[in-house]
């Protein structure tokens, strides 16, 4: 991965994209763009999957949004994912405390993490840096 990433943070939740934008600043991430839902995003992907500079290389994914939830966003995202010749993680960063969800999650092989919100900074850092050295 390169040492200047791109982040998609996709939640509908601005209080936690704000958190986020500022623990990933603190961390010296300043590529970072976020979404309120996973429409946009999705259709982005779909529409520039050869375009690898465009295309994130950590998305932060909430699960439970309006109109296109994450998991939806996740099955949807496979279907291009196979011609992207760039790898692009998914974490999960939601509220839910759900098992069913975790368990979920982990039939994916795209999402790569999944942590409850509020994420903690030490997390966060310790993502970023395990991401940074791939």
């Amino acid at each position: 991965m390169n040492q200047k990433p791109l982040v998609w943070i996709i939640d509908d939740d601005d209080i936690s994209k704000y958190v986020m934008k500022r623990y990933l600043n603190q961390l010296s991430i300043t590529k970072i763009i976020d979404f309120p839902d996973s429409v946009q995003p999705l259709k982005l992907i779909q529409d520039t999957y050869n375009s690898l500079d465009e295309l994130p290389d950590i998305i932060f994914l909430d699960l439970h949004m309006p109109i296109l939830n994450g998991f939806d966003f996740v099955k949807d995202f496979q279907t291009v994912a196979t011609k992207i010749d760039k790898e692009i993680k998914i974490i999960i960063l939601t509220s839910s405390i759900n098992g069913e969800d975790v368990d979920q999650a982990k039939t994916y092989p795209e999402i790569t993490d999944y942590f409850i919100k509020p994420i903690k900074h030490r997390d966060l850092a310790r993502i970023m840096n395990i991401e940074l050295k791939k």
